[in-house]
């Protein structure tokens, strides 16, 4: 028998062993693959750039599976090596050179990967129109896909597998001389030295924890570009590193103090679990705190994009509040508009709002923008009338609410010394005071005051160019008498138009689009629409939510993998010391709930301090968010993903407890 045909006979008794690492790795090669058959699918080209930048996003995450998968092979096919050097030594004694028992290993591990590799272009490829259906309905695209298989697609994850596989079959090649054969043959019996704590160490961890989550706090997410990525880094190391000393110092101290607990400790499974995770902890720190920022990225990514989602139609409105809204457009083309609609038959306009902004500026000692924050500043402005912001506000249907980008509160008749104060920002924070204070409004060479009788942040006619500016809403009669000092270039004129059916207006807006120039006359640039909008926000956003998601099942698959590997392991290490207790009288009941409690302590505490990381994340997460973050109820929306991950995450954990006691208690 040659070293081929024993490697294929080792695979095949050993098959169970290998099992879930084969489902992350195929799972990987198929998210790879979906990935690269949706690059490739001629449908996608227009989506590879402008908008969604549907090519380069593809590509990042691709690059982002190939690393994880390689980080993940290698570190799973360090653990099967450990297991197996006991073997490996009695292969030597057995009469077979290094570079046999070296070749051998070779051949099992490109065997696997070849099955995975294969495996996983099979599914990838079968599944990938699925997927692309998925994909499209989560753009706004429709669903249609036709199924092809192109050839960048099938040889792109060949390449590359196949170069992972090949370094990841060197590396267990090369375990052979890395090992003296006394080594190799006391492996078994290898252990971690009692753990030694610094006080001062798990103390600055909490310290360096709390350090980040206050910056993540403090940040200010408008800065953008380089301002805002220093403080990002800043935290992410605090955060990182605390966690590190968290695992090395604080855990195993705390762990020692429970041991002085005797009341707690002198019960026969607390003694065990107890004093096999003081053994393990701090030798497992690295991985701890690595499955804790895993825990914490899975949750984050899984929870941002199904929030995104969640929050992408009902924001729809904050960017067009009308169903087709065109600026200074003259009675014939009102007229050309209408008749298109009715020519057309899609929809049917319900509802017409034809309004003037004047232009002025305002100034409150209390008052600032986000762009300027000079509280006093003078800023520029529009003046409304009352009567035609009631109107767009019944014809637009907006909610009733206070400081909502999406509802207003305005119920008040203006007097002429009165005016509302509706906000251009998008936050509180610049108008709240505002009410029952003076706005001085500067118009030409005209000063007036004015009372503020109510602030709103409603964005009424969409952000436009109207973003940052302020529109003060006055009575009939001061509006009127602005209007009559006004210039034509003081003044611009909307009209906005509400259909019955908006989501079915798409054709409709398209020909409407060749009747007005353009946005705000600009030639080639469409006019506000909901459908506009609406397509535009989910081309962007909906290839984001699926790399999101897929890479959240990615990372959960491998974080459980490594986890449930590193237990079983630890089992096989432990066997000698469950028989001495077993003969000592401890039953199998007694056995698994030791074994429970003690991985129940290495399970929970990464998901405990990952939850942590993510509250902290997903408040800066809601803030960067703009609107989406401000309407859309985040932790609301993270507690149903964490919910589903704590129940994979639960499910490795069962089978981890399953098999090691299976592996202790069985193992004479």
């Amino acid at each position: 028998m040659n070293l081929f045909n024993i490697a294929l006979n080792n695979i095949k008794k050993k098959f169970s062993s290998y099992l879930i690492y084969l489902i992350s790795t195929i799972f990987s090669v198929t998210i790879f693959s979906l990935f690269c058959s949706i690059y490739f699918n001629p449908q996608f080209s227009k989506y590879k750039s402008g908008e969604s930048k549907m090519g380069v996003v593809l590509q990042a995450s691709a690059i982002v599976v190939i690393i994880f998968s390689s980080i993940f092979v290698l570190y799973s096919n360090k653990f099967f090596l450990k297991t197996r050097k006991k073997e490996i030594a009695i292969y030597s004694l057995l009469g077979m050179r290094k570079s046999q028992i070296g070749r051998m290993l070779f051949y099992e591990n490109i065997i696997i990967g070849i099955f995975a590799t294969v495996c996983g272009i099979m599914l990838g490829t079968l599944f990938s129109r699925f997927f692309a259906m998925i994909l499209f309905k989560l753009m706004a695209a429709g669903t249609k896909v036709t199924f092809s298989i192109e050839i960048g697609a099938v040889v792109t994850p060949i390449v590359a597998f196949f170069i992972l596989f090949v370094i990841s079959s060197a590396n267990a090649y090369g375990i052979i001389y890395r090992y003296k054969l006394i080594d190799l043959l006391s492996a078994s019996r290898e252990g971690e030295q009692i753990p030694k704590y610094s006080v001062w160490g798990g103390l600055l961890s909490v310290l360096l924890i709390a350090i980040g989550y206050i910056i993540s706090q403090q940040m200010n997410v408008n800065l953008g570009g380089f301002k805002l990525l220093f403080p990002a880094f800043l935290m992410m190391v605090f955060i990182v590193v605390g966690t590190l000393l968290f695992f090395k110092n604080f855990i195993p101290m705390a762990m020692v103090k429970l041991k002085g607990n005797k009341h707690f400790y002198y019960k026969t499974s607390n003694f065990i679990s107890t004093s096999q995770i003081v053994y393990r902890i701090k030798a497992n720190s690295t991985m701890l705190s690595v499955i804790t920022i895993l825990c914490t990225a899975t949750i984050v990514m899984t929870s941002a994009t199904y929030s995104l989602y969640h929050g992408l139609e009902d924001s729809v409105s904050y960017y067009a509040p009308f169903s087709y809204m065109a600026k200074n457009i003259d009675k014939t083309q009102y007229t050309n508009i209408v008749d298109t609609v009715k020519q057309i038959g899609k929809v049917k306009i319900t509802a017409t709002n034809q309004f003037g902004l004047i232009e002025a500026q305002v100034q409150n000692n209390n008052y600032s923008t986000q762009t300027e924050k000079t509280h006093g500043m003078t800023a520029n402005a529009f003046i409304l009338s009352e009567s035609d912001y009631k109107s767009i506000i019944k014809t637009t249907k907006a909610k009733i609410g206070s400081m909502s980008n999406l509802k207003t509160d305005f119920n008040v008749e203006l007097k002429d010394n009165q005016c509302y104060f509706i906000d251009g920002n998008t936050t509180g924070e610049y108008c709240k005071n505002l009410k029952g204070s003076q706005v001085n409004v500067y118009f030409g060479n005209q000063t007036s005051s004015y009372d503020v009788a109510g602030v709103s942040l409603y964005k009424y006619i969409g952000i436009s160019d109207l973003y940052g500016k302020p529109t003060i809403v006055v009575s009939g009669k001061v509006y009127n008498s602005y209007l009559k000092q006004a210039t034509n270039g003081n003044v611009a004129r909307f009209t906005g138009f509400m259909f019955d059916e908006p989501m079915n207006s798409e054709s409709t807006v398209d020909a409407l689009n060749k009747i007005v120039p353009g946005r705000f006359d600009i030639p080639g640039v469409p006019n506000i629409s909901y459908i506009g909008f609406y397509k535009s926000n989910f081309a962007l956003f909906g290839v984001y939510v699926f790399i999101g998601l897929f890479l959240g099942i990615l990372f959960m698959l491998a974080m459980g993998s490594i986890m449930y590997y590193k237990q079983i392991i630890e089992a096989q290490e432990e066997i000698t010391r469950y028989d001495i207790l077993k003969k000592a009288g401890m039953n199998k009941k007694e056995v698994k709930e030791s074994i429970s409690k003690q991985l129940a302590i290495v399970f929970g505490l990464p998901l405990l301090a990952g939850l942590s990381h993510t509250f902290f994340t997903l408040l800066v997460f809601n803030r960067t968010m703009d609107i989406i973050g401000q309407e859309t109820p985040t932790l609301l929306n993270a507690s149903i993903v964490v919910a589903i991950f704590i129940v994979i995450y639960g499910f490795f954990y069962d089978i981890s407890v399953k098999n090691y006691l299976r592996i202790v208690w069985c193992s004479e």
